[in-house]
This record gives structure tokens, C-alpha cells and sequence, in this order.
């Protein structure tokens, strides 16, 4: 009976809980949305200035544009960069479609690379087998929050003239060699979708540069060209940051780096209890991990998350298909070339609740329930 009890009595740990993180903050984001319901600016005004520089302060960079969505980010930057027709962009076969989208709305061709399982960045060696005389873009993306080791990858850019664009969508406070990411490439992209560890209340991106002109290009690609009112030097779309999203941003951009900091805290403690049982996720003191998603990985994966699942623990699988073994993916460009450490980490990988507003009762719980599943 005492046990019946004790489950009947347990909660599920959630993979996500959107509503602590508001009511930890819920005083200054009503706040700031007064402040802007009082103005009824609702484009284009002080909010999405003041958010645009309080990010590229925080990232340590001139210029931050924000965009409607972290897609929206990612296209932009591929278009403004020059990455058009003719052109092919390799990305590592473990991203998500939107960089996928990116590059084919850019009018380039992606073309897939295997990865180092280290880190899930693309793996220098096979970018070098994938190089071709047309190839022109690589877009690396920092998956889960790890950032990618971006040394050999900037200097194999720099060797062959590509453009470097970084999609750290996941990645939000993320540095390498205490630089963030974001910083290093022609552009940094970024979701501010409303899972991320800097979330708007909806969709929202924005994209880093140092370049003025590309960030210029940006600003006149979201705003139909337009150059001034009735004047459209090219044709763009329709992509901007609007002032609510913008002023909720500037909240959360101050609690990033704490909120964070518990997210490494709960890492930690995973690791240390579970580095025995599963892959857990790389440490290395160059780089400052931020635990969008906290991965591990095993070949006993759906054991594990049914295991987890019957005792009310949320997980998550990011991503279970590589870009080039999507269906969409088939039907554009046929079979894909043979990834193979890319689609083992398909296989294995699956993400544990570690978002800020988990309690430590809630994470030795998740804890104790992947030991369990091992020592059964």
C-alpha cells in the first residue's frame, strides 16, 4: 500500500515546464509589457534597439539584427553572406531541417557531412572529402548547447575561401576559449523560440556580426528591401522582431547567464552519477557548455525511454532522423551519401530534463531512474 501510495503521490519531471520559468520572472516580464501596451509602438521601436544592443554587448559583437524566428535567422544570413545559386554549403548531417531550408531558400545546395561524435560538429575529414570547386558556405551548428570545437573548422574555411556561418540556435552563452559563439563566423544565428535558453513568448531569431554591410543587408532583406519608404532596392520578405518579444527578450537576456549556470549545475550532477552507464556529454575547460538539451547516448535508447517513461520522466530525442535521410530530403536530391557516425548518434542519443526550474529532488530522480535501468 505505502508504495501504491508513494506513485500514486509522484509527479512526472517534465523535459520542459515554461510556466516556472514565468513565475520566477512573471513580476518584470508584466513590467515590460506595460511598458510597451503604454507606448503601442509595436515595430520598430526603442525595445528592439535597446534588445539588439544588450545581445551584441552580451555576444561581444557590433551588431545584432532581430528576426521573426530562428529560421528566419538562419536564411537571412545565408542570403546576406552571398551563399546563392551556384553555390554549395556543407552542413553536418545531424542538424535540424532549418539549416536544411536555409540554405535551399538561399538558392545554394547543401550538401551533408559525417561528424566527430565528440562533440556532433562536422568532422574536418570529411569536410574535406565533400569539397568540390563550387563549394562556398559552411554552416556549423552548436547542438544541444556543447559548442563545436571551431578551431580546425575556421581554419579549414580560411584555407579554401569559404563563408563560416554558425547556427547557435542552441547555444545561447555558449563561449569557446571564453569567446561566445556567434562571434567567430561571418554571422552567428539564432533562435529565440520559446524552448530556448533565451526564449521570446513565440517566434523570434536574430542574427551576430562584426560586418556592418552584412548586417545592414539583413536589416533591408526583413524589411522588403526597402531602403526608404516606397523605395525597394531588391526583394526581401517580411522578418522582424516586434517590440513585445523584444522587451520580454531584454528580461530574460539578464537571467541568462544564472539560469545557465543551473543548467551546467544539474550537467554535472548527471554526469558524475551516469558517466558509467551512458555516453555523457564531453567536458573540456576550452569550451562553456550551456545544456539546452543535456545528451547522452546508448544503443539501449527506446529500453531506456520507455523504462524512464513508465516512471514519469520526460526525454526527448533531438534529432532521431538525419537531414539526409529525410523524406523531403529523398525526394529532392535522392539517396543521401553514407554518414555513418552521424546516423549511429541518430540511433543512440537522447536528451534527459535538465531546463533551470527542475528541483534537485526532480534530478536525482532522473538520475536514479537511468542507473536503475542499468543495474536491472
Amino acid at each position: 500500500m505505502e508504495a501504491l501510495a508513494r506513485t500514486a503521490l509522484r509527479t512526472r519531471v517534465p523535459l520542459m515546464d515554461l510556466r516556472r520559468e514565468y513565475r520566477a520572472h512573471r513580476t518584470e516580464l508584466l513590467a515590460a509589457c506595460e511598458r510597451v501596451f503604454g507606448r503601442m509602438q509595436l515595430f520598430g521601436g526603442e525595445e528592439v534597439r535597446a534588445f539588439e544592443a544588450e545581445a551584441a554587448a552580451y555576444l561581444g559583437v557590433r551588431h545584432v539584427r532581430g528576426v521573426a524566428s530562428g529560421t528566419d535567422a538562419l536564411t537571412l544570413a545565408v542570403a546576406a553572406a552571398g551563399l546563392g545559386a551556384g553555390a554549395e554549403v556543407l552542413v553536418q548531417a545531424n542538424a535540424f531541417v532549418a539549416a536544411v531550408e536555409a540554405i535551399r531558400q538561399a538558392g545554394a545546395q547543401p550538401v551533408p557531412v559525417d561528424i566527430r561524435l565528440d562533440d556532433l560538429g562536422p568532422d574536418p575529414d570529411d569536410l574535406s572529402r565533400r569539397l568540390t570547386p563550387h563549394t562556398r558556405g559552411l554552416l556549423v551548428v552548436h547542438l544541444y548547447g556543447l559548442p563545436v570545437d571551431l578551431r580546425p573548422l575556421l581554419a579549414f574555411a580560411r584555407d579554401h575561401q569559404l563563408v563560416l556561418i554558425e547556427d547557435c540556435s542552441h547555444a545561447h552563452g555558449a563561449t569557446l576559449d571564453g569567446r561566445h559563439v556567434g562571434s567567430f563566423g561571418a554571422a552567428g544565428a539564432f533562435s529565440l523560440g520559446v524552448v530556448k535558453n533565451l526564449a521570446a513568448y513565440g517566434d523570434a531569431g536574430m542574427v551576430a556580426t562584426d560586418d556592418g554591410a552584412l548586417a545592414e543587408h539583413i536589416r533591408l532583406l526583413g524589411a522588403h528591401g526597402q531602403v526608404k519608404k516606397n523605395e525597394h532596392a531588391f526583394f526581401g520578405t517580411n522578418s522582424r522582431l516586434d517590440e513585445l518579444q523584444a522587451a520580454l527578450l531584454r528580461v530574460k537576456l539578464r537571467a541568462l547567464d544564472a539560469r545557465n549556470r543551473r543548467r551546467a549545475d544539474i550537467a554535472a550532477y548527471y554526469t558524475g552519477r551516469l558517466g558509467e552507464v551512458v555516453v555523457t556529454p564531453p567536458c573540456d575547460p576550452s569550451r562553456l557548455a550551456v545544456y539546452h538539451q543535456y545528451v547522452v547516448r546508448t544503443p539501449q535508447r527506446e529500453r531506456l525511454r520507455t523504462y524512464l517513461a513508465e516512471r514519469d520522466i520526460e526525454t526527448g530525442i533531438h534529432y532521431p532522423v538525419p537531414i539526409h535521410r529525410q523524406p523531403a530530403w529523398l525526394r529532392s536530391y535522392g539517396e543521401g551519401p553514407a554518414l555513418p557516425r552521424a546516423e549511429r548518434a541518430a540511433r543512440e542519443i537522447l536528451s534527459l530534463p535538465v531546463h533551470a526550474d527542475l528541483s534537485d529532488e526532480e534530478v536525482e530522480r532522473v538520475a536514479d531512474g537511468v542507473r536503475d535501468f542499468f543495474r536491472r
